[in-house]
């Protein structure tokens, strides 16, 4: 027995006649009669009879009937997995990037894409860059976003996002009337940090030393959200990337650029040990497409592989 046979057996089945069954499968009748012959020959035994000029399957056909469905079932299974893998519609990705890009600003741009993929399954976790760099290298997650880039013989690093941080100031600060914030003005103002250990802090502290100035320091919070939070609310300023806080309207919230500048990097580190699958590709680029907003590079900057 074939495929073909069984094909001609359940159109027999469901319409009740060779004719047609021949209609649906676009062949002759004697093509289809030809196949249930073959396959009741295989069989042993009949698979219909004649009965007041009707076609009528057996006993042993109709319990031959629902495994040849179930094996059409799992046939048909196959073939909208193999449909949905092609469409990236169909998987496993894990995502891991800092707090700043995993708490608010991934959720929102990446959501719509989600939302019309509902048998992907995509899990987001925080972490710090150290961290996302090393469970890139085990292979643990499919992408890592982090701000510093990572130097591994098993590990593709991107530069995806470059960008100048901003100065964040309650609605009706007296600083909130320039075009921009300088760090001396950032001197004597209560100000909202993130805790020690964050590669953004480190990187803001070095700028502050940079331009001999002493933050002051009276609140240290883990997340750039939670800080735009307590700036919404009047209780210090703080210096953020442009992406975190996006929620607060300028009633509550005002953004300034921060001169001189302050860049930072968002690199995108990926598994060079085995390919990507289809849907782990296709969010990288929903990645890129996201961050693209904020992205400073000038025209011409390269991406960085390693």
């Amino acid at each position: 027995m074939n495929v073909r046979q069984l094909e001609a057996f359940q159109a027999t089945i469901e319409t009740g006649s060779v004719s047609r069954a021949a209609q649906r499968l676009n062949v002759s009748q004697p093509a289809v009669s030809k196949l249930l012959r073959a396959f009741s020959e295989s069989c042993g035994f009949p698979l219909f009879v004649r009965s007041g000029g009707r076609l009528v399957p057996t006993q042993e056909a109709r319990m031959l009937a629902g495994e040849v469905d179930r094996m059409f079932s799992g046939t048909e299974r196959v073939a909208r997995l193999a449909k949905a893998l092609k469409n990236r519609e169909w998987g496993e990705v894990s995502v891991a990037a800092p707090a700043a890009l995993a708490t608010r600003y991934l959720a929102h741009a990446l959501s719509p894409f989600l939302a019309s993929q509902p048998d992907l399954h995509f899990t987001l976790k925080s972490h710090h860059s150290p961290r996302i760099a090393e469970l890139v290298a085990a292979q643990q997650i499919d992408i890592g976003l982090t701000v510093v880039p990572f130097d591994h013989p098993q590990v593709d690093a991107e530069l995806i996002m470059r960008f100048d941080m901003v100065c964040v100031l309650p609605a009706g600060h007296p600083l909130a009337r320039n075009n921009a914030v300088s760090f001396e003005d950032l001197r004597s103002e209560p100000f909202i940090s993130l805790a020690r250990d964050d590669c953004s802090l480190m990187t803001i502290d070095s700028a502050f030393r940079a331009h001999g100035v002493q933050k002051r320091t009276t609140i240290e919070v883990p997340l750039s959200e939670t800080i735009c939070g307590f700036v919404a609310n009047g209780v210090g300023v703080s210096v953020v990337p442009p992406f975190v806080g996006l929620d607060y309207g300028e009633s509550q919230l005002v953004r300034r650029p921060l001169l001189p500048a302050t860049p930072m990097q968002v690199w995108m580190l990926t598994p060079n040990t085995r390919p990507p699958s289809l849907a782990a590709q296709k969010l990288a680029d929903m990645i890129r497409q996201a961050v693209d907003a904020f992205d400073q590079r000038e025209a011409g900057g390269g991406d960085f592989h390693q």
